[in-house]
């Protein structure tokens, strides 16, 4: 089935995680204030938008991959306050995905897994101190969860973009 970019956008918003919350959080052992959620968040938002990312870099051409991501990142604007940040600007956490992408790039040029990626954010979370030393598994365990990296290449492989 075609879509446009804007379809397109929107079901891969669909398919992301909002916030974490902190009855989800518990489920997986991590007892965080809702400042610590808000940063795990953020930290979710960052991985997805990254797999996201190079998945369209890898199933579309460049024009379209830019396309969509614009229009993606507009559903992300709109719908700002379903991830639960106040007082942290959707354009500010746009540029850190960014900046990070740098990093999670490089551990994949270099052979790693989504886990090893999971792992290095698991692990800069750790050293900041959102999260308890020790709770870099139970961080692990929710990002393998939350995080669809399969199911967002499969959506993005199956995309017949129109031009409208």
């Amino acid at each position: 089935m075609a879509h446009t970019p804007r379809e397109a956008a929107e079901s891969l918003y669909a398919a992301m995680p909002r916030a974490m919350s902190l009855d989800l959080l518990r489920e997986y052992g991590l007892e965080v204030t809702p400042e610590q959620a808000r940063h795990i968040t953020e930290e979710v938002l960052s991985l997805n938008l990254y797999w996201i990312h190079t998945a369209l870099q890898a199933s579309l051409r460049a024009g379209e991959a830019e396309r969509v991501s614009s229009e993606l990142a507009q559903c992300i604007a709109r719908g700002w306050k379903d991830f639960d940040m106040q007082g942290r600007d959707h354009a500010a956490a746009f540029d850190e995905a960014q900046k990070r992408r740098v990093g999670y790039d490089q551990i994949v040029q270099e052979g790693g897994s989504p886990i090893a990626v999971f792992g290095e954010s698991a692990g800069s979370l750790e050293f900041s101190g959102v999260i308890e030393a020790g709770d870099r598994q139970k961080l692990l365990a929710l990002f393998l969860d939350v995080i669809a990296v399969d199911a967002f290449g499969e959506l993005i492989a199956s995309l017949e973009l129109t031009h409208s």
